[in-house]
């Protein structure tokens, strides 16, 4: 881009910019934007990743400049303040891109980031922005080894729970602390921390490998190297994200993410860019519509999902769409920096088809994330589920997730009951934090499939049992959600989409009338600010413009 008229007289200040930071404007120019925090070992390899790109950028006869935005990793931190920070700081990104993108340097980026959330938010800028844009992550951390089996971070909490409970001896936390990889990369026993580099591979901006080659690899290096590669031909092809992203993208991506398991963050997220782009087709209807006839194929050989590095091997998002092509389930005329779809999956294999299996061998005809709607969630919510798609139980009323943690830590939870835990939600945490601890220590107390979970936070993917997110209307919208009591029967129903509680009308409007919520989370001023602009959960939390519209 300054090329184009940095020899004009009334551009001699960007000139003068560009000859002061040595970039040779004869070439093209491209920015290298890093989402990192030093505080967080995840992103160890950032930089690394970013000099391999650079390198990339340089053989193919373009020039590079490197910038930052902050970036948090809260894997580590669920439960606490700072995991409320997680969503909102895809805004907070969105806005860092298109304030330091939008000066007329450059002809392409390249965005390099780890977190699913940083890396929308990163989308959500080169879409405002429209310059050329290729991204890459960092990778998968390496798995953790215990007794024999590989386990991810969640293996930690699980840990916790089986202390707690005796079933580990104290004297055993020390080991597994210290053996503990904690090395760069996203946690490879969740498919959703991983499922949104995954998910730009199918809308053709990361190449093959992207969301499952491992941090620490060769093959990881390459594909940054590589990816340096493709961003100044995609700078000289003009392919912008609003060429890129196109309607047909999307919901190929959301037929590649469902078949893999389903991330409720990423449709979260694909719900909002859908948004910015005035996508009339990207919904939580619609999504629910097609997740009942997407079948779930990312499969581990224990009837669960893979972890990532097995679904590397079996040949990662590239194998999962030719798989998803032979059953003739995405369009394949979707453009990517290399072609179409069908151009680049013609050579692709499938080296594992007992991780990545066909829809006659799967272990689930349709996709384990579903859409519920009923007079607990009017507007919609999500659902993981595994196993029996059912339950029925009483709910037991937590203000938070932290009192829920105390609650299982303290043995109060019994089978049959419905954990609901209120005030997470983007207006009422604020900042709509992801249910991850209460899930892990769920699991390491043995209590999966033995009780349920309703919440109008975000949801893990991990749980083997039934949990229902993203609840619209949320806490603190005078909904039926916000005013459940102990003792109300919840009944979840998968094969109809409902989700209700027994509750009568005139016992409601007592309720409601008689509600009032001093039960909000605590929040600093970034969260209140964002809590007043964001949308609901069913809009993807797609934040307001000056004027309130969305």
């Amino acid at each position: 881009m300054l090329r184009e008229f940095i020899n004009q007289l009334e551009k001699l200040p960007q000139k003068v910019m560009a000859n002061a930071l040595e970039l040779n404007t004869d070439k093209p120019v491209i920015g290298v934007i890093v989402a990192e925090s030093k505080q967080v070992f995840s992103h160890r390899n950032l930089d690394q990743i970013a000099e391999r790109v650079e390198m990339g950028i340089v053989e193919e006869g373009g020039t590079f400049l490197r910038m930052y935005v902050t970036a948090i990793d809260t894997t580590a931190m669920s439960g606490s303040n700072w995991s409320k920070y997680d969503l909102p700081m895809r805004d907070l990104v969105a806005d860092n891109v298109e304030a330091i993108a939008s000066n007329d340097f450059f002809d392409g980026l390249v965005f390099v980031a780890s977190e699913p959330n940083c890396v929308a938010g990163m989308l959500l800028g080169a879409i405002r922005t429209n310059i050329p844009s290729m991204f890459v992550c960092g990778g998968t951390m390496s798995p953790i080894m215990y007794n024999g089996t590989e386990q991810g971070f969640t293996h930690l909490y699980r840990q916790i729970a089986k202390v707690k409970t005796g079933e580990t001896d104290f004297e055993l936390i020390s080991s597994i602390e210290n053996n503990t990889p904690l090395i760069a990369g996203t946690d490879c026993s969740r498919f959703g921390a991983n499922s949104f580099n995954c998910a730009l591979e199918t809308i053709g901006l990361a190449l093959s490998g992207n969301g499952t080659a491992p941090a620490m690899s060769r093959q990881r290096l390459e594909i940054a190297r590589k990816t340096g590669n493709a961003a100044v031909k995609a700078a000289m092809d003009k392919l912008t994200p609003r060429r890129m992203v196109t309607p047909i993208a999307l919901l190929n991506a959301v037929i590649a993410d469902l078949a893999c398991g389903g991330s409720s963050t990423t449709m979260l997220n694909i719900i909002a860019i859908g948004k910015e782009l005035s996508y009339k087709n990207i919904s939580l209807k619609s999504i629910g519509d097609i997740a009942k006839s997407t079948p779930k194929l990312l499969c581990d050989k224990k009837d669960g999902t893979a972890l990532i590095n097995q679904f590397n091997r079996a040949g990662g998002m590239y194998a999962m769409l030719k798989q998803l092509a032979d059953e003739k389930l995405i369009n394949l005329e979707s453009a990517t920096y290399n072609g179409t779809l069908q151009s680049v999956l013609k050579n692709v294999e499938i080296a594992d088809n007992e991780v990545i299996r066909s829809s006659e061998n799967c272990h689930n005809e349709t996709s384990t994330l579903r859409v519920l709607y009923g007079n607990v969630a009017e507007e919609g919510a999500f659902v993981h589920y595994k196993g029996e798609g059912a339950f029925v139980g009483n709910a037991r009323i937590y203000h938070n997730e932290e009192s829920a943690i105390d609650a299982l830590l303290h043995r109060e939870i019994r089978p049959q009951d419905v954990i609901v835990i209120q005030n997470e939600g983007p207006k009422s945490c604020p900042g709509m934090r992801e249910i991850y601890a209460v899930l892990a220590l769920i699991e390491g107390m043995g209590l999966q499939g033995k009780v349920a979970v309703i919440t109008d936070g975000r949801i893990a993917d991990f749980y083997d049992g039934i949990v229902v997110g993203h609840i619209t209307p949320e806490t603190n919208e005078h909904s039926t959600f916000a005013v459940l009591q102990d003792g109300d029967v919840i009944e979840i129903s998968i094969a109809k989409g409902k989700i209700n509680c027994d509750i009568k009308s005139k016992d409601l409007q007592i309720r409601l009338r008689d509600y009032d919520n001093h039960n909000v989370n605590y929040a600093n001023h970034y969260l209140k600010k964002w809590s007043r602009m964001t949308g609901t959960a069913s809009d993807g939390c797609f934040t307001k413009t000056a004027k309130g519209k969305q």
